[in-house]
């Protein structure tokens, strides 16, 4: 069948992309042809474009200016570079790119919709509609794979759109738990699957590792939402102290305090601050990068959901902190549920202290190899299941 995968990977960040490639990947190996239809985020793509989403002259003028006199900016050019590259190298999009769904082409030339993975249906992030399928043509059939509410409870202003939407859907499948009690909740049946990250077969994940082997150890610190200056003491701390490379990847990094002198000299005075962190700061990596560091580090700590995941398939040290960003505080859940099923031992800590505190004290997780494979196996059959029953019926 043709399958249109309709996800969040019209982003920068990194989990968005992977995920998306993973189910690309996932639905070639059970025979299907799968393409990610491209439907932007956002208006104007700037999740995915970051700073090139400034349009028109006066755009180009004010990334040079920030690029020169700001702080990350230029940096953060080059990771949007990086990133159009890895797409245009590892997605398969439709031709057609859009927004609003009206704007869609009358036929999209599918025989399904996968709706999924990621956070599509939190109406914390963006609005949970257009991933509803409310809109879309009804005699293209839609299934659920992974995808993920990332709500405590659903949002009351998009409830009825949830409802409608949930009827759509000739099967739904969710990757946390929270998920599944929430649909459940509204009367229709679901299914908790893994993410698609490790429902694909893991070699394809090899091209991706480091080659490199490091004589010293490694930390790796990946956060979304945080703030980067408050990290970098407790890092530099850390690294001299067990005397290791440590390496921080940022979210999106770009700041600006203005053209007059007060705001020169906060530009400078960070600037310098960052060169001579002992903290490798790497504002521009690519997608590559991401997964080599993760692949080399000795010892990982973030709040991502798919560094975590990334952590799981190369079997790293990891600890998950809890985000101080609310938003990302709801989201926590789809996270804790690895604890003791999955993974074993002190995953889940209160900050980033305590989690480098647990590094210092020599504690590893474990992996529950046998519960994952459990996992993965019975994610692959119900894949299998509803796709076979969907194409039986299209050709009846």
């Amino acid at each position: 069948m043709k399958i249109g995968i309709l996800t969040y990977h019209s982003e920068i960040n990194y989990g968005c992309t992977l995920q998306a490639y993973a189910m690309q990947e996932a639905y070639k190996e059970l025979g299907h042809d799968p393409i990610i239809i491209n439907r932007f985020i956002t208006p104007d793509n700037g999740l995915l474009l970051g700073p090139f989403a400034r349009k028109g002259l006066l755009g180009i003028i004010k990334n040079i200016v920030l690029s020169i006199l700001g702080v990350g900016t230029y940096s953060m050019c080059l990771r949007v570079i990086k990133t159009l590259k890895f797409h245009h190298k590892y997605l398969h999009k439709t031709s057609y790119s859009f927004y609003d769904w009206k704007d869609a082409p009358k036929h999209l030339g599918l025989d399904l919709i996968s709706v999924g993975s990621d956070q599509i249906w939190n109406a914390n992030l963006y609005s949970p509609v257009p991933y509803l399928l409310k809109d879309v043509d009804p005699a293209i059939p839609g299934i659920s794979y992974a995808a993920s509410i990332g709500m405590p409870k659903l949002a009351d202003k998009y409830l009825q759109d949830y409802i409608d939407g949930f009827a759509r859907f000739k099967a739904i499948s969710v990757r946390e738990k929270q998920g599944v009690e929430l649909i459940e909740g509204l009367g229709y049946n679901v299914t908790q699957v893994v993410d698609p990250t490790l429902l694909v077969d893991p070699t394809i994940w090899e091209k991706f590792k480091s080659q490199k082997h490091y004589k010293r150890k490694r930390l790796l610190c990946y956060t979304l939402a945080e703030n980067l200056l408050d990290l970098l003491p407790v890092l530099e701390v850390f690294g001299k102290k067990n005397d290791c490379d440590v390496i921080l990847f940022p979210d999106r990094f770009e700041r600006w305090a203005g053209l007059n002198q007060k705001g020169l000299k906060q530009m400078y005075l960070l600037k310098k601050r960052l060169s001579q962190s002992s903290v490798k700061v790497y504002i521009s990596a690519a997608i590559e990068d991401f997964m080599r560091e993760i692949s080399a580090a000795t010892w990982i700590v973030t709040n991502s959901y798919h560094a975590m995941m990334f952590s799981i398939i190369y079997r790293k040290n990891v600890r998950i902190i809890v985000p101080t960003d609310p938003v990302r505080k709801g989201m926590h859940a789809r996270m804790q549920e690895f604890e003791g099923s999955i993974i074993e031992g002190p995953l889940m800590q209160d900050n980033i202290e305590s989690a480098l505190a647990s590094f210092e004290n020599n504690e590893e997780v474990t992996y529950n190899e046998g519960m994952l494979k459990q996992k993965v196996q019975f994610s692959r059959n119900w894949l299998i299941k509803q796709l076979n029953t969907i194409s039986n019926g299209k050709n009846r």
